[in-house]
């Protein structure tokens, strides 16, 4: 299809026909069942979908024509509006057989049906006659840009008045949501705003308008993963490798023409690996009666743990508090109680601690 989308609304009941042309998304108001004949080709056609009483038709182009009232039916001859794309070679009639029941809001993905055929009288009426309306309208509907059409009016005296008309609708978008999941080391989970992770390749997951593409962007614009919402509304999508820092990413949804913002996040990505290490233990690692009586004092170093780190010493059942200093450096002085319950033997002194990311 060109970039110019001509859409005939044929009424079933009269015949009348109405006009509309416009770039970009198309909406179509249908006050009763009718034939809508879009000039173009099926194949143009990505996918169709209903919400509520509405068709919607997702070209290949990224517009998006909305039948308003497509799926409303006629109380008294029972009719529907009917979809029929002209080539100019040949009427293709595309029917849905689970368009089923829809409420509210609800999204439904439809398939079609498409069947060739030669005319679109056997949709009309026998009273119809087929043939322009006294009157066009000839409207634009370009997405969110305030397009306006025409409507002539044709009197008697064969005088043409025109009556400026705004006929712009934006099409509905399902708004996107996403979370970060760290998926990677001892803990896991879903990371909050200004949350510290070790996963370098975390993953975005989330929900949004069906079809529509979600790009994940740096704080600089540039795009660094991106994904298709699936039928169902979800998408999920893995960063590439982030280097150890601070990260805002943001999240976009588009939909045609339509860009929608998600939000963003901040993190700081930390995957250098913490350790510590214990001293050598009164100078030998034995203590002797004199040590033991006065107390004595454990202490170590410490890699790639931020100074103020809490450390956990525990020698004998008894635990101890220890803090990383500036320089890396810990130590926890054994109080002198504590040291002469130790008797003869070996004893263990474990450490431990968590690093930025709260991994052991």
């Amino acid at each position: 299809m060109s970039n110019v989308k001509v859409v005939d609304v044929i009424i079933r009941k009269t015949a009348e026909k109405t006009k509309l042309t416009g770039e970009g998304n198309l909406s179509v108001s249908i006050s009763s069942p009718s034939v809508i004949e879009i000039q173009g080709s099926a194949q143009d056609v990505v996918r169709y979908v209903r919400q509520g009483k509405d068709l919607l038709i997702y070209m290949k182009d990224g517009s998006v024509i909305r039948c308003n009232n497509y799926f409303v039916e006629d109380p008294e001859t029972h009719n529907q509006s009917e979809l029929v794309f002209n080539d100019n070679q040949e009427l293709t009639h595309i029917s849905f057989a689970d368009a089923g029941e829809a409420s509210g809001a609800a999204v439904t993905e439809l398939t079609a049906q498409a069947t060739p055929i030669s005319s679109i009288e056997p949709f009309l009426t026998q009273e119809s006659i087929l043939s322009d309306a006294p009157w066009g309208w000839i409207a634009g509907a370009a997405l969110g840009g305030g397009a306006i059409g025409a409507l002539l009016a044709h009197g008697g005296d064969g005088e043409t008045k025109t009556k400026i008309i705004d006929n712009t609708k934006e099409v509905e978008s399902a708004t996107p949501t996403f979370m970060l999941t760290d998926l990677a080391g001892d803990k896991q989970g879903v990371l909050s705003a200004n949350a510290i992770t070790d996963d370098n390749t975390p993953t975005f997951s989330g929900t949004g308008q069906p079809g529509a593409t979600i790009q994940i962007k740096d704080s600089s614009g540039n795009t660094l993963a991106s994904a298709m919402v699936s039928k169902d509304g979800t998408w999920t999508v893995k960063l590439p490798t982030q280097t150890d820092g601070e990260h805002t990413w943001s999240v976009v949804q588009i939909d045609g023409s339509k860009t929608t913002s998600a939000g963003s996040i901040t993190v700081t990505v930390d995957t250098a690996v913490a350790s510590v290490t214990l001293a050598t233990t009164a100078g030998d690692n034995v203590i002797n009666a004199s040590e033991q009586s006065a107390g004595f004092t454990l202490s170590g170093a410490s890699k790639n743990l931020a100074q103020g780190t809490e450390l956990t010493v525990t020698l004998n059942g008894k635990s101890y508090t220890a803090e990383v200093g500036a320089n890396g450096v810990w130590s926890v002085k054994v109080p002198a109680a504590d040291a002469q319950a130790l008797g003869d033997g070996t004893w263990t002194v474990n450490v431990s601690g968590k690093d930025a990311a709260a991994i052991p």
